[in-house]
């Protein structure tokens, strides 16, 4: 199950804490809620967070947001803190939040800027 935060804002605190859980440092924990809450306030269709649930537990996350820190202004939307848990990966849940999110805005287009661990 696939669940849009700006949907369904119970799941803010929630999301706030996975998404840092999985992306943050103790000096940027301030950006994901920060980015998460004011989602909430505007009337933009960007700036979107979802959670991909297995029954009760997130398996995964990702966010669509206008600009990933590039100083091409002109290239949106961008796919940010995309993250599966481990152990679902290799089964396409990834291209599964990606076509949530594309049905959700109407949008066919992404940008996305990858990061592989060493």
């Amino acid at each position: 199950m696939i669940i849009s935060v700006r949907e369904n804002p119970e799941y803010m605190d929630t999301a706030i804490k996975y998404f840092q859980s999985k992306w943050a440092n103790e000096e940027s924990l301030m950006v994901y809620e920060d980015c998460i809450e004011n989602s909430m306030r505007i009337a933009s269709p960007l700036l979107q967070w979802y959670l991909l649930y297995d029954h009760e537990r997130i398996i995964g996350c990702a966010g669509l947001i206008t600009n990933d820190f590039i100083s091409r202004m002109d290239l949106y939307p961008w796919v940010c803190a995309l993250y599966i848990e481990e152990d679902y990966r290799g089964n396409h849940y990834g291209a599964i939040l990606l076509d949530k999110a594309e049905k959700m805005q109407g949008m066919q287009v992404f940008h996305i800027c990858i990061f592989a661990p060493n």
